[in-house]
């Protein structure tokens, strides 16, 4: 480390502020390790890093082959938002919650006080609504008078609305911040609202693990999510985005919170790539998304009886996935070990649930996993090889 005394000679900082080749030993202190056991840790862990990696967006204390990761990932594919053909959407901030978001009973009975009320009732979720792989209903609404409504059309909307007029008042003590809306309309704009009733690839703002759902219920959002339209290839994204490699992406890429978590942000959203893949292997990906959609939401959540080994399918499902993402952002790394995860799931021949009867899916999905998990199982020697990779070390935090 520098001598601090060396900061009053003239142009000491800026000497060192200037030499990109300087290195100093850094390490990513644990809260949760001793602090007597600091010494010894930072002699056995600390890594070098050199100035240049010091980068004005936000410093990562990361060894260099960590810091390298970042750029492997990026230069794997097209990033999202042109691949998608489409930018990142937050949801909506209405300015009161408690006065647009409202319950099934009142949306009941909105509607039959004056039917032109289910024109504004939109079916509505929270960014605590998302779920990995799904949404969870919460059966609230949203009461959706966007710019320009003419709220004389709605009038059992407009006596609801009114009761909370004096918080709904933009720019005076106790109500909204001002801005070029009526009282009775949501504080954004959302010129861009007819994307919500499209299918939509739907993310938590703040997330500890990749948290991404296919809404195609034309499910409005609050503004604690973020949403990207899914086009002709959602499934195929949305197994990108909830893989480890996107986590490993997201680690690097987004402001990281305390405890773990970190916070998504549209602009590196939208630039994570999407790695170019056959129609064949983008099919092999959506079948296996499908699957665990089915297996985390309300279709295996009404298979009766239950397996104790339900969520360890769950799990292995989810490894396959990492497995194939794995293979196509880094090819050569798995293929010098022998590992082909395309390959060796087309011999398996993972079932067809969007073709099976929904009271035949469970078993043939468990007939599945039964077979895939066994011990001398290509894929579980597969996935057994993998964890020893050092790409998939250091994207997992094992390294």
């Amino acid at each position: 480390m520098p001598n601090p005394a060396g900061f009053a000679q003239p142009g000491r900082l800026e000497q060192l502020l200037e030499a990109p080749d300087r290195a100093i030993r850094v390490h990513t202190w644990n809260p949760e390790s001793a602090l007597e056991d600091f010494p010894d840790l930072f002699a056995n862990q600390a890594h070098g890093l050199a100035q240049r990696d010091l980068k004005p967006n936000g410093w990562r204390l990361e060894s260099p082959v960590g810091l390298r990761l970042l750029d492997r990932i990026r230069a794997a594919g097209k990033p999202l938002r042109e691949y998608a053909g489409s930018r990142v959407y937050r949801g909506i901030t209405t300015g009161l919650n408690e006065a647009f978001v409202v319950d099934s009973a009142t949306r009941d009975k909105l509607i039959g006080e004056h039917k032109s009320s289910a024109a504004l009732l939109k079916p509505f979720a929270r960014g605590r609504d998302v779920e990995r792989w799904v949404i969870a209903p919460q059966q609230q609404w949203l009461i959706f008078t966007r710019r320009g409504t003419d709220i004389r059309h709605y009038p059992a909307i407009l006596i609801y609305l009114k009761q909370f007029k004096t918080q709904l008042m933009p720019g005076v003590p106790g109500g909204r911040k001002s801005g070029s809306y009526e009282w009775f309309e949501i504080q954004d704009n959302i010129a861009y609202w007819q994307e919500f009733e499209r299918a939509k690839l739907v993310s938590t703002k703040v997330s500890i693990r990749p948290t991404f759902a296919l809404d195609i219920t034309g499910c409005y959002l609050g503004n604690t999510s973020y949403f990207i339209p899914a086009g002709h290839y959602g499934l195929y994204i949305l197994g990108l985005l909830n893989s480890r490699a996107y986590e490993g992406y997201a680690r690097r890429a987004f402001v990281e919170k305390q405890g773990g978590w970190y916070e998504v942000q549209p602009d590196g959203l939208e630039s994570f790539p999407i790695p170019p893949a056959t129609s064949a292997h983008q099919f092999t990906v959506e079948q296996l998304v499908r699957a665990l959609i089915w297996l985390y939401g309300q279709g295996a959540a009404a298979v009766r009886p239950t397996s104790p080994r339900d969520p360890l399918m769950r799990e292995h499902f989810e490894q396959l996935l990492n497995g194939l993402v794995y293979e196509l952002f880094f090819p050569a790394e798995l293929h010098a070990r022998a590992l082909k995860f395309f390959d060796l799931l087309a011999q398996a021949g993972p079932p067809r649930i969007d073709s099976l009867p929904a009271s035949c899916r469970m078993d043939a999905l468990r007939e599945f996993f039964e077979q895939t998990y066994e011990i001398r199982h290509p894929l579980r020697a597969a996935l057994f090889d993998l964890g020893s990779l050092e790409v998939v070390r250091i994207i997992e935090g094992k390294e």
